[in-house]
């Protein structure tokens, strides 16, 4: 009997679990806090972009990034994954992230970095 009532509890649990979980999720571009363009100390130099993206609670999770580059401008998307339907922490956090950029630049030519809403720029 107590088998039976515990299995039935356990099943009611689950349930309401799945009733009030993720109802679907939604992309979008994360909040940018930080960046800083550098390069290593390499023959032919690599460059790096260190970003600090922001997740604007508990339901928002670092998603993905992309670099596209188009002449001398690179462009780095920065992509937040936001479950809905659930219950949110209203906790900010932080991600930090080292964005490999390559190494095909130009010695003393201006490159211009957006990364979402932020716009830098570095000589190489």
């Amino acid at each position: 009997m107590k088998r039976i009532l515990f299995v039935i509890l356990a099943a009611f649990l689950i349930l309401s679990i799945f009733a009030t979980g993720c109802k679907g999720y939604r992309i979008s571009l994360a909040p940018i806090h930080d960046v800083e363009i550098w390069a290593d100390n390499s023959s032919t130099p690599q460059y790096f972009m260190d970003v600090v993206s922001g997740e604007p609670n508990s339901c928002f999770k670092f998603d993905s990034y992309s670099v596209t580059r188009a002449g001398n401008t690179v462009r780095v998307e920065i992509i937040n994954i936001e479950y809905l339907g659930g219950s949110c922490a209203e906790i900010y956090s932080y991600v930090d992230h080292t964005i490999p950029l390559g190494s095909d630049f130009a010695p003393g030519v201006n490159y211009t970095v957006e990364v979402n809403d932020v716009t830098e720029t570095f000589v190489a």
